[in-house]
């Protein structure tokens, strides 16, 4: 057996069901304490191994590993309150929380389910960060009896299909409406206005914009400009 990177001597007790162990080198690195149980089942504390260790030190990488065949339980939050209808107050029976770092849970051969009264799922973080992203490689379903999204933009795009069916009252409302087809936008009667409608050109540098110039038209300001011109001339 290897020597432990710290110097000391491994340490083991064992019993007739379980093993204490410190020292030992493991794939999760030194064990600083380790139980194992006669059905591997292992619990253990190890030691830095400097995966993902912050650039200015920091109090390091040491981590804890629970291993069991089987399935793990928690019941916890049985002496809370039972709390009303309504009440939004947070009242936490269990609390995870990353000061740094991802939280990741999988399932490799399994679905994952939340169950709860309400569920709320936040993004905080600002600038680039604030995403929630939902990916499903079949199918997507949001079922409630009322469905509601809100957001300064809202894009729905579909490579295929797409379908909107109502079996009441259908009411759609905006400042400013343009609907039409990928054949009326290539070829129709409305090609060259959807055209217009839809890009951007960029004025080249010391050309004024068709808006501007037809604004300066009707507004006489280059007649005004010309007689004001001339007025100067004419008294000098």
């Amino acid at each position: 057996m290897p020597k432990p990177k710290d110097n000391k001597q491994p340490e083991s007790i064992k019993y007739k069901r379980f093993e204490f162990a410190s020292g030992d080198d493991t794939i999760h690195g030194m064990a600083n304490f380790e139980v194992q149980t006669q059905e591997a089942q292992t619990f253990g504390f190890y030691a830095d191994t400097g995966q993902g260790k912050s650039e200015g030190g920091g109090p390091g990488t040491g981590k804890a590993v629970l291993y069991t065949p089987g399935s793990s339980t928690e019941v916890l939050g049985e002496g809370l309150k039972v709390r009303n209808a309504g009440d939004v107050v947070q009242l936490p029976a269990k609390i995870i929380k990353c000061k740094r770092g991802d939280t990741i849970i999988e399932c490799e051969n399994g679905d994952v389910t939340i169950r709860g009264r309400n569920i709320n799922i936040e993004a905080v973080g600002g600038g680039q960060d604030g995403v929630i992203n939902i990916n499903g490689n079949r199918i997507i379903d949001v079922n409630a009896p009322d469905v509601r999204l809100q957001g300064e933009k809202i894009t729905s795009k579909a490579t295929k299909d797409l379908s909107m069916i109502s079996e009441g009252f259908t009411e759609m409302k905006s400042a400013f409406t343009l609907i039409a087809s990928q054949a009326d936008e290539e070829f129709g009667v409305m090609a060259q206005t959807l055209k217009e409608a839809t890009s951007i050109i960029k004025p080249k540098v010391g050309e004024a914009t068709e808006a501007i110039k037809k604004k300066v038209e009707k507004s006489g300001i280059k007649d005004r400009l010309r007689e004001v011109a001339e007025e100067i001339v004419g008294g000098l």
